[in-house]
């Protein structure tokens, strides 16, 4: 039977490495979500559960601002928890069901969805145009447009919302360029003026990178070992800040390490300076080593 559904589908990120790590730990994590998360949002929220994928589910719901609603609640309580970091991904189409037992859904709905969820960032949550029409004003402020994105094994580009970036790394999107690009991960640090200092420098290194016009920058929360990727992180040090970055080449290789930094007091000032000095040393590393990275 065939009918207007909206598809929803999450899944943990870095499932297979918690459960490397602590498979006792993760499996009672996952209990506790279903129990205290899953089963009262979808109850609440009028969510049927088609399948546990083990790291993930898919669901089914007849509104899509339920279904946003319901992915909303989700990624707050995640974060609040810090157990389970989660993605989601949400379109709403034509649904091919299966009665069963046990019931099932098919088609380009959940094919989409399923894209959508592997392009969504850690703790963000993508959405196609169709769903994002469906929410009210409330709703739809918190979805940034992320344009036309085309996506794998996906005939028409889809156009795409989300509560954050997109991780245009993930295997589910076909990107312009087949070479590696430099995948900025946010710069982090404790306080509020750090965090305020990191998200300034990690935008203006992504500015100084996009003038290399030969290599593209993305800023990317997870990114893909197929690309370089700059880590950085920002402490303070009695009257001063540190700032140290490490820049990895494609399959995870340290390229480069360094270390900058500056007085406190002149922090909120010199994100653009730091930014230049870092993308210039950067800059220098990959022209040795590019040519292995085509």
């Amino acid at each position: 039977m065939r009918s207007l559904g909206v598809i929803f589908l999450a899944d943990i990120v870095g499932y297979s490495k918690m459960m490397a790590q602590d498979e006792p730990g993760t499996l009672e994590k996952l209990r506790n979500f279903t129990k205290e998360v899953i089963r009262p949002t979808l109850e609440k929220h009028s969510g049927n559960m088609i399948k546990s994928l083990g790291d993930g589910w898919l669901i089914e719901f007849n509104s899509a601002s339920n279904a946003v609603n319901c992915a909303m609640e989700w990624q707050e309580i995640s974060k609040s928890q810090g157990q389970l970091s989660l993605r989601v991904g949400i379109h709403l189409g034509d649904v091919e069901h299966e009665e069963g037992p046990p019931p099932d859904v098919y088609g380009d709905t959940v094919n989409i969805a399923a894209r959508l969820e592997s392009i969504a960032e850690q703790g963000d949550v993508a959405i196609s145009t169709s769903t994002y029409l469906c929410l009210d004003q409330n709703q739809a402020k918190v979805f940034n447009n992320c344009g036309k994105q085309t996506l794998k094994n996906i005939a028409t580009p889809v156009e795409v919302w989300s509560t954050g970036r997109l991780n245009v790394g993930s295997k589910g999107m076909d990107r312009d360029s087949d070479g590696p690009a430099i995948a900025i991960k946010p710069f982090t640090g404790a306080g509020e003026d750090v965090a305020s200092f990191g998200g300034d420098l990690t935008n203006d290194l992504a500015k100084y990178l996009d003038q290399k016009d030969w290599i593209d920058s993305l800023i990317q929360q997870n990114p893909s070992e197929d690309d370089y990727q700059l880590i950085g992180s920002i402490t303070a040090n009695g009257p001063n800040f540190d700032v140290d970055i490490v820049l990895k080449a494609p399959g995870g290789k340290t390229l480069w390490s360094g270390n900058t930094g500056g007085p406190l007091s002149q922090m909120a000032l010199v994100s653009d300076t730091v930014a230049d000095q870092i993308s210039n040393a950067v800059f220098l590393e990959i022209m040795k080593v590019k040519d292995k990275f085509k």
